[in-house]
């Protein structure tokens, strides 16, 4: 889903739409969300959070609103010959088959931190009046709305659109089932699940100390969905090297998420340079998963400031249509 007033950086250039189209993938216009004052006041607060923190530039480096363009996906119009949607960021890499998450009852999802749930990954179920509460409740929020629905508490940092929809779902709309967790403590004691590991592996809340886990590589290996979120993970840097550390300071247990995601990439370009070949043309193998050597560690400062400084240094929007 593109929102009708992307600026040209954001939105797909007509290239990427035509390899869209070749591969299958419908790209659908939605309408502008113009979110409240209110709204817009908090999430600047959040801004202004995250910079006293020093951590703006890295956990959101441009003004976020990922809440406004998904409320469309439960938009009858839209999608309203489908039962149920599985919505997902565009942040993530889908390992293993998720067709297990059809069978779930909407609203489903994982628990996040503070919040009622993630928004990355979410089982729901189209439907008019929700559709049109959440467009009231992103436009119309006064500052005791985003108060109350906000799961955020005093001094946290948080993306408050987000968690103002998943709270305001989790009210009107719930009960929200939780997906199980990969770790057996987990499912015993379900009021401490947080972001299910098979679903929803958030790379970016996964702290030097878990990496450093036996446990946590398998979990890593056993995920279904890995999700690069807040803006941690360089595509552009990793588009062009399959070597490049991904997210500039992470642990490197991750490190065959990233070049799965890499390799994934790529071959969705070859797929669509071979349907607009003329004759036939041997399609290539779809990439298989394997795991980084457990030996690799982090990467060295000198190379987090290579890349860093490159992907800052480079315009990635004038060279994306060389890829």
């Amino acid at each position: 889903m593109v929102p009708a007033s992307s600026s040209s950086i954001s939105r797909p250039s007509e290239k990427w739409l035509r390899r869209f189209e070749t591969l299958g993938i419908r790209v659908v216009t939605v309408p502008e969300v113009i979110p409240s004052p209110a709204v817009l006041a908090a999430m600047e607060k959040d801004r202004a959070h995250l910079a006293s923190q020093g951590i703006l530039e890295v956990l959101q480096p441009i003004a976020y609103g990922g809440a406004f363009a998904k409320i469309h996906a439960w938009d009858r119009e839209l999608f309203g010959s489908y039962e149920k949607v599985v919505l997902l960021d565009g942040d993530i890499v889908a390992k293993k088959s998720i067709r297990r998450l059809l069978t779930l009852e909407p609203l489903a999802a994982s628990r996040d931190l503070m919040d009622a749930f993630n928004y990355g990954v979410l089982v729901l179920r189209p439907d008019a009046k929700i559709h049109a509460q959440l467009q009231q409740l992103l436009t119309s929020a006064s500052a005791a709305d985003v108060e109350r629905y906000s799961t955020r508490k005093r001094g946290q940092a948080g993306i408050c659109d987000q968690t103002l929809v998943a709270g305001y779902l989790a009210a009107h709309h719930g009960p929200v089932h939780f997906f199980e967790d990969l770790r057996k403590s987990s499912r015993e004691h379900p009021q401490s699940w947080m972001l299910s590991t098979e679903f929803n592996l958030v790379v970016s809340y996964r702290s030097k100390e878990r990496c450093e886990e036996p446990k946590e590589a398998k979990r890593v290996e056993a995920a279904r969905l890995v999700h690069f979120a807040n803006n941690w993970l360089h595509f552009d840097a990793l588009a062009r090297d399959r070597e490049s550390p991904g997210r500039i300071d992470s642990p490197r247990c991750y490190r065959g998420a990233f070049r799965y995601w890499h390799d994934l990439y790529h071959h969705a370009l070859m797929l669509a340079d071979a349907n607009t070949s003329e004759g036939e043309t041997e399609l290539p193998a779809v990439p298989k998963y394997s795991t980084a050597s457990a030996e690799e560690g982090e990467a060295s400062p000198e190379r987090v400031q290579e890349v860093f400084l490159d992907f800052q240094s480079r315009s990635w929007a004038r060279d994306s249509e060389e890829l």
